[in-house]
C-alpha cells in the first residue's frame, strides 16, 4: 500500500471516529430514560436498586406529576428503616414492583402505608409494615433480596405482591443469575450472561448510542425474527403496527415483546405454562426460605385495569393491543396462581374481585396503568380484610387457605 492510500485510510478512519463521537453526543442529549429507570442504578447482586436518599420525579401526561424520596435503604419508606426491631413488635415486610413502590402516589397513599394505619387501629405500636417495593422486581430478584438483605430485618411476615407481568421479567433476569459452588443462587448480575461477561450490556452501559440502536434498530430485527420478513414489510406497507400483530397472535411465543403474555385472554396454554413454570420455581424457593427462617408468607396477586373495568387504564391499554371499553377475562392466570398456592401451602389473596367490586371508581391511571390513590386504598383494605391475613396476624398456624 503506497503512502497516499495509507493517508486516505487514516483520514477515513478519523472521519468515522468523529462521526461516531457526534452520534454518541447526539444520543446523550436526546435519549431519555423512563421516569421509572432514570434514577435506578445497576447492581451486581440485586440487578438494580435505587440509591439511598434518592429524590426522583414521577410523571405521566394527564395522570400525575409528583416526586418521591427514597429512605436510608433506597426504599419508599416514608421513614428510614432499621435492621433491628423493637421487642414485642410484629414486623411485616411487603415485596413487589412499582405497584408496591407506589408509582403515581405519595408514600402515605401506598397500600403498605394504608395497611400500617389499619393495623394501628387495632393495636397501635404493635405492628410495623415496611415497604420493599422496587420497580421491575419479580420473584427472581425478590428471592435474592430476601436472602441477602430483607432477612436482616427479621420479618415475622412477608407479603409478596405478584404482578402478572413478572413472568416476562423473570424470563429476562434468569440468564443473568450467578451461582455459588453448591449451585445456589447468590446474585443477578446485569453484566453477566449465563456465567460469562455480557459484553453487549457492558458496552451499552458506557455508550448511550448502543441503547438507542438496541431499541430502534435491533428491536426491528427481533420483530422480523418473530413474524417473518414478508409479514413485517407487508404490515409496514399497509400501515399495520408490527408489535400489535405480534401481541395479538395467541399461538406464538412472544415473551420478549409481551409483558402480558401470562394473563392475555385466549393465549396458547402451552406457551403460558412454559413461562409460568419458571416464575413458579422461584416462588417456591421463596416459600422454602421463608419456612426455614420462620417467616409467614402470603402471596398476593392483582389484575391490571383492562381486567377490572371497561374504563380502567382506558388509554394506555391500546398500546398493548387491548380494546377500549372491554373487560378481559383473567381466569386462566389467577387459576394457575391459586392452584400453585394451594399445592405449596402458601396462603393466597386475590385482588381480582375486590378491584372489580370497586370498578366504578378510578382505580388505575388512564395512560400509565398504575394504581391511583383509590386503587392503593382498595388493595390495602382487601389484604387487611382477607381471611389469611387475619388468621396469621392472630397466630393461627392453620392459615393455608385462600381469600
Amino acid at each position: 500500500m503506497n503512502k497516499n492510500k495509507i493517508i486516505y485510510v487514516l483520514y477515513a478512519f478519523f472521519l468515522l471516529i468523529i462521526f461516531l463521537v457526534a452520534l454518541e453526543v447526539w444520543a446523550r442529549f436526546t435519549y431519555q430514560k423512563s421516569y421509572l429507570a432514570a434514577n435506578i442504578q445497576k447492581d451486581r447482586i440485586f440487578h438494580h436498586l435505587l440509591p439511598p436518599h434518592t429524590k426522583g420525579s414521577m410523571f405521566s401526561e394527564g395522570d400525575f406529576d409528583d416526586f418521591y424520596i427514597a429512605n436510608n435503604h433506597g426504599m419508599r419508606g416514608p421513614d428510614d428503616y432499621e435492621y433491628g426491631k423493637k421487642e414485642g413488635s410484629y414486623r411485616i415486610a411487603i415485596m413487589g414492583d412499582s405497584f408496591t413502590f407506589g408509582v403515581g402516589v405519595k408514600a402515605k397513599e401506598t397500600y403498605s402505608y394504608i395497611l400500617q394505619k389499619l393495623l394501628d387501629r387495632s393495636e397501635s405500636g404493635r405492628y410495623e409494615v415496611l415497604n420493599f417495593g422496587v420497580s421491575s422486581f419479580s420473584p427472581i430478584l425478590e428471592l435474592i433480596y430476601l436472602k441477602n438483605e430483607l432477612v436482616r430485618y427479621e420479618p415475622d411476615m412477608l407479603v409478596l405482591a405478584l404482578d402478572l407481568c413478572d413472568v416476562q421479567d423473570d424470563y429476562f433476569y434468569e440468564p443473568h443469575l450467578v451461582y455459588d459452588a453448591k449451585s445456589e443462587i447468590i446474585a443477578c448480575d446485569p453484566f453477566r450472561y449465563y456465567g460469562r461477561p455480557d459484553i453487549w450490556a457492558i458496552l451499552k452501559e458506557k455508550l448511550v448510542l448502543l441503547s438507542v440502536l438496541d431499541e430502534k434498530l435491533f428491536q426491528s430485527f427481533r420483530k422480523i425474527k418473530t413474524i417473518g420478513l414478508k409479514k413485517y414489510f407487508l404490515n409496514k406497507i399497509h400501515k399495520i403496527r408490527n408489535k400489535t400483530e405480534i401481541l395479538a397472535n395467541p399461538d406464538i411465543d412472544n415473551i420478549e415483546f409481551d409483558r402480558f403474555l401470562f394473563s392475555r385472554e385466549n393465549k396458547n396454554r402451552a406457551v403460558v405454562l412454559k413461562h409460568w413454570i419458571r416464575t413458579a420455581r422461584y416462588l417456591k424457593m421463596i416459600k422454602e426460605f421463608c419456612d426455614q427462617h420462620s417467616i409467614k408468607l402470603i402471596l398476593v396477586a392483582y389484575p391490571y385495569g383492562h381486567q377490572v373495568g371497561e374504563d380502567q387504564w382506558a388509554k394506555g391499554r391500546e398500546y398493548w393491543a387491548f380494546e377500549k371499553k372491554r373487560v378481559y377475562d383473567a381466569s386462566q392466570a389467577f387459576s394457575l396462581i391459586r392452584s400453585f398456592a394451594d399445592e405449596n401451602h402458601i396462603p393466597f389473596v386475590s385482588l381480582l374481585e375486590p378491584m372489580r367490586q370497586h370498578a366504578g371508581a378510578k382505580l388505575y391511571y388512564h395512560n400509565d396503568g398504575h394504581w391511583t390513590a383509590e386503587g392503593q386504598k382498595v388493595a390495602g383494605e382487601a389484604i387487611f380484610e382477607s381471611v389469611v391475613f387475619r388468621k396469621i396476624i392472630k397466630g393461627d398456624s392453620d392459615a393455608d387457605v385462600t381469600r
